[in-house]
C-alpha cells in the first residue's frame, strides 16, 4: 500500500484489458445466438467491478503521469442505488475524476463548480470519504495554478472535509483495512493545512500529525517513515517563517516605540465612525489571518488580556 503505485497501475490496466476482451463491460443482447458469458454474473456486481477497476486505474495513472486504459465501447446501464454503500459513493466521483485528466484543460469556472459539487456530496463510508478528499485536493491544485481565491465559506467546507478524512484514515488504519488513500491522505492534509495558513487550519495540525504517526506506526515502511519526517520538517520550517515574521513586528515596535510615545492618544479620544468600522470589518473579512479577530470587542473599550 505504501510502495510505488507502478504495480497497481499495471494490474489495474491488465484487469481493464481483460474486462474488455471478455466483453464483461457490455450489456447482454436479446437478439443473438452466440453464448454470452456476462449472463453468468450478477449485473450489478459486474457494473461495480468495472467501476472500481476504472477508479483505481484512473487515479494511479494520474498520480504517475501515465496513460490510463479507457474502455472504448462502455455500454453499462446505471447501477442499482444502495444507500451507505461505499462502492456507490465512490463511483459517484468518477465523472468529475474523468474530467480532471491531465491531458484535458478546464477553466477556473468549471473547476470551481466541480469543487462545490464534490464538497456537497454526502459520503458516509471511510473509503469514499478519503476518495472524496483526494478529488478535492486535485481540484484545489488545479485552481492554485489560476490564482483561485477561496471564500471563507468554501474554506470552512474544505476544513470540515479534511477533518472527516483524518477520522476515516484513523478508522481504516486501526481496523487494518488497507486502502490506497490511507497512507498518502494524512500527509497531503498536513500540506494543505499549511498552505491555507489560517488559525482554523493550523489548529488542526496536531490531529493531522497524530494521524500520520498512527498510520506510520501500523504500516512501518520506509515510505511512511520518510513521509512522517517530511511532515515534521515542513511544520518546523513553517514555524521558523512565522518566528521570523514575529521578530519583524517586535523589532518595529521596539524601534518606533519611543518615537511614538508622545503621539499616542488615550483610547477615549478615538471613536471610529460607522463608515470606518464597516471598512475595517471588510478589511478583516478579506484577510484570512484576521478573520477571527473581534473588531467589536477591540473598539468596545474592554481590556485586552
Amino acid at each position: 500500500m505504501t510502495a510505488s503505485p507502478h504495480s497497481t497501475w499495471i494490474a489495474s490496466s491488465t484487469l481493464i484489458h481483460l474486462i474488455e476482451a471478455s466483453g464483461l463491460h457490455l450489456e447482454p443482447y436479446d437478439n443473438t445466438v452466440f453464448p454470452q458469458h456476462n449472463l453468468l454474473c450478477d449485473p450489478d456486481i459486474r457494473r461495480r467491478l468495472i467501476g472500481v477497476a476504472q477508479h483505481v486505474n484512473m487515479w494511479t495513472s494520474f498520480d504517475l503521469g501515465l496513460s490510463r486504459v479507457a474502455l472504448q465501447s462502455l455500454l453499462l446501464s446505471p447501477m442499482a442505488s444502495k444507500s451507505r454503500h461505499y462502492t456507490t459513493e465512490l463511483l459517484r466521483l468518477r465523472p468529475v475524476s474523468t474530467n480532471l485528466d491531465p491531458v484535458k484543460t478546464e477553466d477556473d469556472r468549471n473547476l470551481e463548480l466541480s469543487l462545490r459539487q464534490v464538497l456537497s456530496g454526502n459520503h458516509t463510508q471511510p473509503r469514499s470519504v478519503l476518495a472524496q478528499y483526494n478529488l478535492v485536493l486535485c481540484i484545489l491544485r488545479r485552481l492554485g495554478t489560476v490564482n483561485f481565491n477561496m471564500t471563507p465559506t468554501l474554506a470552512e467546507q474544505v476544513l470540515a472535509l479534511l477533518n472527516d478524512a483524518l477520522r476515516s484514515a484513523r478508522f481504516l488504519a486501526k481496523d487494518c483495512s488497507p486502502w490506497h488513500h490511507v497512507a498518502n491522505v494524512p500527509f497531503h492534509i498536513i500540506c494543505m493545512l499549511l498552505v491555507l495558513d489560517t488559525r482554523s487550519s493550523l489548529a488542526m495540525l496536531p490531529e493531522a500529525l497524530q494521524t500520520l504517526e498512527l498510520v506510520a506506526s501500523i504500516y512501518d515502511t520506509d515510505a511512511m517513515k520518510q513521509a512522517h519526517s517530511a511532515a515534521r520538517l515542513l511544520i518546523f520550517l513553517h514555524q521558523q517563517r512565522r518566528s521570523e515574521d514575529v521578530k519583524i513586528f517586535r523589532d518595529v515596535l521596539q524601534t518606533q516605540g519611543q518615537q511614538g510615545i508622545g503621539l499616542m492618544m488615550p483610547p477615549s479620544h478615538f471613536t471610529p465612525t460607522s463608515e470606518e468600522f464597516s471598512w475595517l470589518e471588510g478589511l478583516v473579512a478579506n484577510m484570512p489571518g484576521l478573520q477571527e479577530f473581534d473588531l467589536g470587542h477591540f473598539f468596545s473599550g474592554g481590556r485586552i488580556t
